[in-house]
């Protein structure tokens, strides 16, 4: 094995021989302002020598950089200086660098294409240890995003998302606070998000989830309401908006109202963990659906309730935001089953219209499954927690 391949094999990242071209691609990189990423370095060579030559990088002794990332197509040592001497650029996702070889009074020539790829290789490598990130692992790990997951590494985060990158994530109800579940769960490295609800796209729906449709989507949405065009799932729009952005994002059109049909779906479809963020039944004796706790009770899959109350009282908002997590198997709701009633006889988890609202109920969701999942320092200290919006603190009830 040559030192390239050898020096790829170490530090992950692949090296390719063509006719006439060396090139290593998914070389740990820095970038401008010590954003870590990755780029490819490319050199032409003469195939019957196997010297470099000037065709790729406009001279014999540069390599063509592309970075993974557009910032100004240059890589940079720690100390925020470029690597190299710039030949030429784009300004944006490519550069041609040159780094001589031997002295610069007494240029040496290297053996090979691949011995000058890896004399390269090494001081951009080299760059990312000095500057702290002697493992840059998380940038050759599972990577869900349609694109370089450069966040992990820029907010030295990855070995914390390492406790949730495999797993399987349900979302039931996409409505105002389940889009927003979606919204934060779809920039974590988990590997698949289902979506589970049965509802038709409708215009309240846009005015209280993330984001905001396209023109081309709202003329969609105006066909559909002119009975123009066949109705469109939620799961289906928001699988749309998010499948941009990522790989493993699942619609199931499917209507869990019943204990059957969820338990259906789990034992078809292995579950890790599952948000539920779904209304009350209007015509039900009981606060919540029992069926959807029942069925995750029973297939051991852990989840969080996230549920809102809120009414008018002398034209104010009153009512409040609750989260409460269960366990595998818990059936620890059936002795205390949430309802975000803070007030007299209010009917709890009503259908709410503000975003502010339902993205807060999401964000505290996420925020304790980040605690259950061990990516916070705090344990969770309650089962159950409310934000109160006519005395705005958390609370935990006894």
């Amino acid at each position: 094995m040559d030192r390239l391949s050898g020096f790829g094999e170490q530090e992950g990242f692949a090296v390719k021989v063509e006719s006439d071209v060396v090139a290593a691609v998914g070389v740990p990189c820095l970038l401008r302002n010590r954003i870590i990423s990755t780029c490819t370095i490319e050199k032409s060579f003469d195939p019957e020598s196997g010297k470099p030559n000037d065709r790729i990088g406009d001279a014999v002794h540069a390599v063509r950089i592309t970075t993974d990332e557009e910032l100004d197509g240059l890589v940079y040592q720690a100390d925020g200086t470029p690597i190299g001497s710039q030949v030429s650029t784009d300004g944006r996702s490519w550069s041609n660098i040159s780094i001589r070889r031997g002295s610069q009074n007494s240029p040496e020539d290297d053996e090979s294409a691949q011995d000058l790829v890896h004399r390269y290789a090494k001081q951009i490598v080299g760059a990312v240890s000095a500057a702290g990130y002697y493992k840059p692992a998380y940038l050759r790990a599972s990577n869900p995003f349609n694109f370089s997951n450069t966040f992990e590494a820029r907010s030295q985060i990855g070995p914390v998302q390492d406790r949730i990158r495999e797993m399987r994530i349900a979302i039931i109800g996409l409505g105002g606070t389940g889009s927003y579940v979606l919204d934060l769960i779809a920039k974590t490295p988990v590997a698949e998000i289902h979506l589970l609800d049965a509802d038709e796209l409708d215009w309240h729906n846009l005015m209280r989830a993330p984001g905001a449709p396209t023109g081309e989507e709202i003329e969609e949405i105006g066909d559909i309401k002119s009975q123009a065009r066949e109705p469109l799932p939620k799961v289906a729009y928001y699988h749309s908006k998010y499948a941009p952005l990522r790989k493993g994002i699942c619609p199931h059109p499917v209507r869990v109202d019943s204990q059957s049909t969820l338990a259906d779906f789990l034992s078809s479809q292995p579950i890790d963990f599952a948000f539920v963020c779904i209304d009350q039944n209007s015509d039900s004796d009981t606060p919540r659906q029992d069926a959807v706790y029942n069925a995750l009770s029973e297939a051991e899959v852990p989840f969080i309730d996230s549920g809102v109350s809120i009414t008018l009282e002398d034209s104010a908002i009153r009512g409040a935001v609750t989260t409460s997590g269960y366990s595998e198997g818990s059936l620890e709701w059936q002795e205390a089953i949430p309802n975000a009633a803070v007030h007299g006889n209010l009917p709890g988890y009503r259908n709410v219209q503000l975003p502010e609202v339902n993205a807060l109920a999401a964000a505290l969701a996420v925020m304790e499954w980040r605690r259950r999942t061990g990516q916070y320092i705090s344990e969770s200290s309650s089962f159950l927690h409310r934000f109160l919006l006519g005395a705005p603190r958390i609370v935990t009830p006894p």
